[in-house]
């Protein structure tokens, strides 16, 4: 039974927005094609839309940092070329944020690298770090992005399954590392897809295992604001008290809403942030200035400027999970970030009979009877094709419609 549309297009589609590079994810292109074909054509019919399929906020960003963008993009001196790897200011503002949140030193002449968002820092970093053919261990359920940039950078990524529990995190960890020889550690905590965050205990020790392989730990922490009920993340800085080098990417795009301003850094080990400010001194120019003022405001502002995003995503989640949940679903009840990651039930794996990925048969099926677009969970990794990722990008209501249009499959 079809369910009744509910739903007006958003705007651009963003669905399999993901550059997908790896072998594995090449062999998903032919499926994913025909999932946006049909996307597209629902758009050109008139027909509805709610695209979930990724992180794409749309809240608005603080008055206070859009006040300052403003101010800094009248003035004639700021509209000239800017600083590789960031204008001081900016860089002093990732160490007060590092400093004042995550309880890490940083100095931001030897320690920090302004990019152009977590895509561009993760990538020269491996760029830093790799050689041809090299291993680089990937957590998994992975951020599809990861396993690209792996290798885009040239690397071969081999999945470490994710665990919050130390020492199955540590044992684990160990075996694959003494398995593959990697030469880094690519992680995304708190984690896209499944929204689990993990302790300063934690890191610590998967910092020892890695300072006695000799491997480096270089964490996307875009999320690392945006954990629930008042929880602190932990920043993956402090697994170098146990002797690792690490490195970690932050972004401002999610806990500030400004994901198009591509505002982001590479921050910690001396050698490697030295090695990609090398790299971006020959490949760009860095940020327009007034975005690296406005983005220094967001990140020494003394108000909360994150607390309130925080509280809206862990209300929509509750909606997703709470209206999911009563469908049949299964799911990893999130702790920070703004995506569910669920497990669809046998009456919709019903629909996948005879399909290569069950996933994305499943992910069709739905986008042709509901309109709404989700993330087929293959994308992040060959052993999640039960799984899907839906992100909370729209608001209570509109996700209400959502579950009500679920009901109707």
């Amino acid at each position: 039974m079809e369910a009744v549309p509910v739903f007006k297009f958003p705007g651009r589609s963003s669905l399999l927005a993901e550059q997908l590079l790896d072998p594995h994810q090449l062999g998903l292109h032919g499926e994913l094609e025909s999932l946006r074909n049909l996307q597209h054509k629902r758009v050109v019919s008139g027909l509805p839309v709610c695209d979930l399929s990724m992180v794409n906020p749309d809240l608005a960003p603080p008055r206070q940092i859009l006040d300052r963008l403003l101010e800094s993009v009248t003035k004639i001196s700021n509209h000239r070329y800017a600083v590789s790897r960031g204008v001081r200011r900016l860089r002093e503002g990732f160490s007060v944020k590092y400093q004042n949140r995550f309880g890490c030193e940083l100095d931001p002449e030897k320690q920090v690298c302004v990019c152009l968002g977590s895509k561009d820092a993760t990538f020269h970093a491996l760029r830093a770090l790799l050689h041809a053919g090299d291993a680089v261990v990937v957590l998994a359920p992975a951020y599809p992005a990861h396993p690209s940039a792996v290798a885009l950078a040239g690397g071969r990524a081999v999945s470490w399954e994710f665990s919050q529990d130390v020492k199955v995190a540590s044992s684990s960890l160990e075996a694959v590392l003494k398995q593959s020889k990697a030469k880094v550690v690519l992680l995304n905590l708190p984690s896209n897809p499944l929204g689990l965050a993990v302790s300063e205990e934690w890191w610590q020790e998967i910092g020892g295992v890695c300072a006695r392989a000799g491997v480096t730990i270089l964490n996307d922490f875009v999320y690392g604001e945006m954990c629930f009920s008042g929880r602190r993340s932990a920043s993956a800085l402090k697994a170098a008290s146990s002797g690792a080098r690490c490195v970690e990417v932050y972004s401002l795009s999610k806990a500030y809403n400004v994901p198009g301003w591509r505002v982001g850094a590479l921050v910690g080990d001396r050698e490697v942030v030295a090695a990609v400010s090398r790299l971006k001194s020959n490949a760009d120019y860095g940020l327009f200035l007034p975005l690296q003022y406005a983005a220094a405001t967001a990140l020494t502002s003394s108000e909360d400027l994150v607390g309130a995003t925080v509280q809206t995503y862990e209300r929509r989640l509750k909606v997703l999970s709470d209206g999911l949940r009563g469908l049949g679903w299964g799911m990893v009840q999130p702790e920070a970030g703004a995506c569910l990651w669920a497990k669809y039930p046998a009456s919709l794996a019903e629909q996948a009979d005879g399909s290569r990925y069950h996933s994305i048969a499943v992910v069709q099926h739905i986008l042709e009877h509901s309109g709404v677009v989700l993330t087929p969970g293959v994308l992040c990794g060959p052993d999640f094709d039960g799984w899907v990722r839906l992100a909370a990008v729209s608001n209570e209501e509109r996700l209400r419609d959502v579950i009500r249009a679920l009901r109707g499959l």
